[in-house]
C-alpha cells in the first residue's frame, strides 16, 4: 500500500469519478486507473462499484476512505512538521555565556544540542554580564546564560539552578580533607576573581557578610590563572563548582565550605518582548536538565 495509492483513492471517493480524480491529482486516467486496481489487489478487495455513470464505494472502500485519510493527514502533518525543523535549523541560535560558566557547562549541552539536532548552527558569545544583557536588547544574541544579580527593564530572568562556591587551597597537609569555614581564608593570602565578573562581586559580597579581613595579594580575570596560582602555593580563593568539577587543577585541594547559602544562581536572560523560539527553548532545557542532573557537582575525596 504506498501513499499516493491512497491519494488516487481518496480522490475517486470525493469526486465520484476516474477522470475528474485523475484531473485532481494531475496524473492520467489510465496512470491513475491502474493504481487503484493495484490497491484493490493488494487489499483482496474491490474499492468501487464501478456505475454507468461515475463509481460509488463499496463496504470495503467505506471502510477504508476514513482511515486513508487519517493517514494522508497525519503524513502531513509529519512533512511539515520536519520542513519547520528544517527551517529551524537553517537559523543559527546565538546565546552568550558568562565566561565563567561556558568552560564548564557548554561542552555537555552543546554535545546534547548536536545529537537532538544534527544540523543546528550554535554561535556562541562569552561575555560579562552588562554587555551581555546589552547585546539581547540590541537582539544580537537570542538568551544568555548569566548569574545574578543581573536586570534590565526589558529583560526578563529566569533562575535555572544554584551552585556552590568551594574553597579552593594548595594541596597540603594542612589543609582539612573534605570541608573547611570561609573565615579560614583570614589566615592566608587571597587570590580571587576581579570584580568585573559578576561573580568577583559576588564572592566580595559574602566577605562583607561575615566581615571578614581578607588580604588580597591578586585579582584575576580568569579562574584557570587563579587555580595555578593557588597551585603554586601563593594563596586562597573561591570558585564555583563547576570549575573543579570539570577542570579541576593538579596541586590544589577543592575544599566544600560549612556555610550555608554561599551560592551563586544561574539563570537564563530573554527578552520580555521577543517571541522564544524552538531551539531556544530546547537548548535552554538542556541546560536545566544538565545543571539539575549533577554532571557538575563535586564530591571530594574521603580522607582514607
Amino acid at each position: 500500500m504506498e501513499m499516493h495509492q491512497l491519494r488516487y483513492f481518496v480522490a475517486v471517493a470525493e469526486t465520484g469519478s476516474f477522470s475528474r480524480a485523475a484531473e485532481r491529482c494531475y496524473v492520467s486516467q489510465p496512470s491513475l486507473s491502474l493504481q487503484i486496481k493495484k490497491l484493490e489487489e493488494e487489499l483482496g478487495q474491490t474499492l468501487f462499484d464501478r456505475l454507468r455513470r461515475g463509481v460509488a464505494l463499496t463496504d470495503a472502500g467505506k471502510l477504508l476512505l476514513p482511515r486513508a485519510k487519517q493517514i494522508l493527514q497525519q503524513a502531513r502533518e509529519v512533512e511539515e512538521q520536519l520542513k519547520r525543523q528544517q527551517s529551524i535549523e537553517d537559523v543559527p541560535l546565538a546565546v552568550g555565556v558568562l565566561p565563567t560558566i561556558a568552560p564548564y557547562l557548554l561542552p555537555l549541552v552543546v554535545r546534547r544540542m548536536l545529537t537532538s539536532h544534527p544540523q543546528c548552527q550554535l554561535q556562541i558569545r562569552e561575555d560579562l554580564t552588562e554587555r551581555l544583557l546589552e547585546a539581547l536588547v540590541n537582539n544580537e544574541i537570542d538568551c544568555a546564560l548569566v548569574s545574578l544579580p543581573a536586570e534590565h527593564e526589558l529583560v526578563e530572568i529566569e533562575i535555572l539552578a544554584h551552585e556552590r562556591l568551594l574553597l579552593i587551597v594548595p594541596d597540603s597537609p594542612s589543609w582539612p580533607q573534605e570541608s573547611c569555614a570561609l573565615k579560614a581564608i583570614q589566615d592566608f593570602p587571597v587570590i580571587t576573581l576581579h570584580e568585573m565578573h559578576c561573580l568577583g562581586q559576588q564572592i566580595d559580597g559574602f566577605c562583607a557578610q561575615q566581615a571578614l579581613q581578607r588580604r588580597i595579594v591578586c585579582r584575576s580575570t580568569e579562574l584557570s590563572t587563579l587555580q595555578t596560582l593557588v597551585a603554586m602555593g601563593l594563596g586562597v580563593s573561591l570558585v564555583p563548582e563547576m570549575c573543579a568539577s570539570r577542570a579541576p587543577v593538579e596541586g590544589c585541594r577543592y575544599l566544600l565550605l560549612t556555610e550555608e547559602g554561599i551560592q551563586r544562581a544561574i539563570a537564563v536572560a530573554w527578552r520580555r518582548d521577543r517571541s522564544r523560539g524552538h531551539l531556544a527553548h530546547h537548548f535552554v532545557e538542556q541546560v536545566r536538565d544538565v545543571l539539575q542532573s549533577g554532571a557538575l557537582r563535586y564530591e571530594p575525596t574521603p580522607a582514607l
